[in-house]
């Protein structure tokens, strides 16, 4: 140090970490700086100086004067908890884990840096990781309210909603105040169907903290789910009163439109919103989203472009190159989401310019594309489908391997559950049950169903006897057949066998005549199924197919006409489970019939459990 004492220095850190505190961040940076010129060597100095600069958003300074804090002196757990705090929020995950299981290493009873691992480890969906954090957090401090609420959160995330329950009243038990237990504890009894309970959460919640929007927002959920929809929109409009530029609220409020047949109010938020915060990109961005779903294309366009004079973000190109795709421009597309992901990689961007290098027949490059994708996410069952027309169409040896139609698409009929005579008697009740739930007009906007409806929520966490007695039948179906796949560990979907599953999505579908799943695949799946509760018997009316209402196999969502193949179709019938990877294209063959008739099912989608 030069020219200025130890006390000094000490005295003046004290000054301005008083600063800090108030939020004065700029006036510490200005001081720190004059500071550091004579005084190189404080470590204490460096970390306030990082601190500052990460409360003014500059991350890299912030970084820069962390690192420079440690080099002096690595034995400081604090140091290492904030610069990994940092990281978590540039994304640099690794980096972030290295730091924090530094300052545990250190300090093994610090907390802090205990919980914020925990929930990098939730963030990156390493569960198993993420609950030995929290419990560990437990066994040093059991009477805090955060850690049991995060392991909900975990177990939430997990779908394992009862043990979700157990722990947010435990932290409910601590502190019956704990507006984040409470909230949570609402949403998982949503997902298990409980909703009086739910909307009972949510009334606590919003009555100790009014001012969250998100509460409203997942009580105007849990209304919908009810089919209470004047209750809905009004609490969805709350939350829009508390947060206007809450993008997620806006696209579920117009969802709920579309659904509930109410088109005439279709955009209306959004609109208002954008008087009210013209600059805000996201809005508008969002709304042309909307837009582009419910198939205005042109008024969409027109947003887009207005948006455009007044930046041009990665997300608006990314969705002006869906806009000129849909035209059939696909080389200016292409070229635009390439832009887009120059600027912001993001995974769902880069699943559409895959998508477009398919239909342009550039192969090598998509397969480029998806090796790079897989790094981050090497499960997304998107990526392997877009991966399997690739080797399809370049006579690949391995996308035989990759789906085998006949080892990988198994059907099965529903075992008949205890308490019913006959599978008939079963899907007796089970129909009525399921119908009831289909109180929408019309699909979800942004799902594959065409002239048809779908149930809300998890249908199998609904607390009805025959919904219960299914999801149980499902499971001893889904253990046999996993249990009849060969052994592969380098395959992507025999490397994840298991005898534990979880149920990460369930819900019915309602088709009409002339409905249809448009062909997809289940990108957050590892096996998905289709059930047959009940079918129309098609042979009754004039059909244009032979395979009226089966389900097919292998044809992808890009029509790639001449391209395309159909590898194998499954004919429906009462009580028939057809189970294959989530990643094998399929859809469905419409049918024709008055319009009485329905085509009822109900799908899930598997995922494995902790092995």
């Amino acid at each position: 140090m030069q020219n200025v004492s130890c006390s000094d220095v000490t005295l003046k850190l004290q000054h301005l970490f008083s600063l800090f505190q108030k939020g004065q961040t700029k006036r510490v940076l200005q001081e720190v700086e004059v500071l550091l010129t004579s005084v190189t060597d404080n470590a204490d100095l460096l970390h306030l100086a990082a601190m500052a600069y990460k409360a003014e958003g500059n991350f890299e300074k912030a970084i820069n004067y962390f690192t420079k804090s440690l080099a002096i002196n690595d034995n400081q757990p604090q140091v290492h908890n904030n610069i990994a705090n940092t990281y978590k929020q540039k994304l640099s995950w690794a980096l972030a884990e290295v730091h924090y299981n530094k300052a545990i290493k250190l300090q093994p009873q610090y907390i802090d840096a205990i919980k914020n691992l925990g929930l990098l480890y939730l963030n990156n969906q390493r569960y198993k990781e993420a609950k030995n954090s929290f419990l560990q957090v437990i066994k040093l401090s059991k009477s805090d309210a955060s850690a049991y609420t995060s392991l909900g959160n975990i177990c939430k995330a997990e779908q394992n909603f009862p043990a979700a329950i157990s722990y947010y009243k435990q932290a409910l038990n601590i502190n019956p105040r704990y507006v984040n237990a409470l909230h949570n504890l609402g949403i998982a009894y949503r997902m298990t169907g409980n909703f009086s309970e739910a909307i009972k959460c949510f009334n606590q919640a919003k009555a100790i903290a009014p001012n969250i929007a998100e509460i409203d927002f997942n009580e105007a959920n849990t209304q919908f789910d009810l089919g209470n929809y004047l209750q809905a929109e009004q609490a969805y409009w709350n939350a829009l009163r508390k947060a206007p530029d809450n993008c997620e609220i806006h696209e579920t409020l117009n969802e709920f439109y579309w659904q509930t047949d109410k088109k005439s109010e279709f955009g209306k938020s959004f609109t208002q919103a954008i008087n009210h915060l013209p600059n805000n990109l996201p809005l508008r961005h969002s709304y042309a989203e909307s837009l582009f779903a419910s198939g205005n294309k042109a008024q969409a366009s027109k947003v887009i472009d207005e948006a455009l004079k007044l930046d041009k973000t990665p997300e608006l190109l990314h969705l002006k190159g869906k806009l000129v795709a849909s035209k059939g421009e696909l080389k200016l597309a292409i070229s635009l989401i390439e832009s887009s992901l120059n600027n912001q990689y993001k995974l769902s961007n880069a699943l559409d310019l895959i998508e477009l290098l398919i239909i342009d027949i550039d192969y090598s490059k998509a397969l480029h594309h998806i090796s790079y994708a897989e790094k981050i996410e090497p499960n997304n069952q998107l990526l392997i489908a877009y991966k399997s027309i690739c080797w399809r169409l370049t006579s690949d040896h391995r996308y035989e391997w990759l789906i085998d139609y006949q080892t990988h698409i198994r059907t099965y009929e529903i075992p008949v559950p205890k308490g019913y005579s006959s599978r008939e008697m079963f899907l007796d009740e089970l129909g009525p049950a399921l119908l009831s739930m289909h109180q929408t007009q019309h699909a979800p906007l942004k799902q594959t169903l065409k002239f048809g409806t779908q149930t809300p929520g998890r249908l199998f966490y609904q607390p009805v006897k025959p919904i219960v007695d299914l999801k149980n039948a499902f499971e001893e179906v889904a253990l046999e057949y996993i249990s009849s796949l060969p052994d592969d560990d380098s395959h992507p979907l025999l490397s994840r066998k298991t005898k534990q599953i979880n149920f990460a999505g369930s819900w019915s579908v309602k088709l009409k005549p002339n409905g249809y799943h448009v062909n997809h695949v289940h990108p957050k799946g590892w096996i998905s199924s289709s059930f047959y509760v009940s079918v129309p018997e098609f042979s009754n009316f004039t059909q244009s197919n032979d395979n009226a209402g089966a389900i097919k196999f292998g044809e992808s969502s890009m029509n790639l006409k001449e391209r395309e193949k159909i590898a194998r179709t499954v004919t429906p019938k009462n009580g028939l489970v057809a189970l294959f990877p989530s990643y094998v294209w399929h859809g469905t063959i419409p049918f024709n019939g008055p319009n009485d008739i329905v085509r009822l099912t109900a799908p899930c989608d598997i995922t494995p459990g902790e092995r």
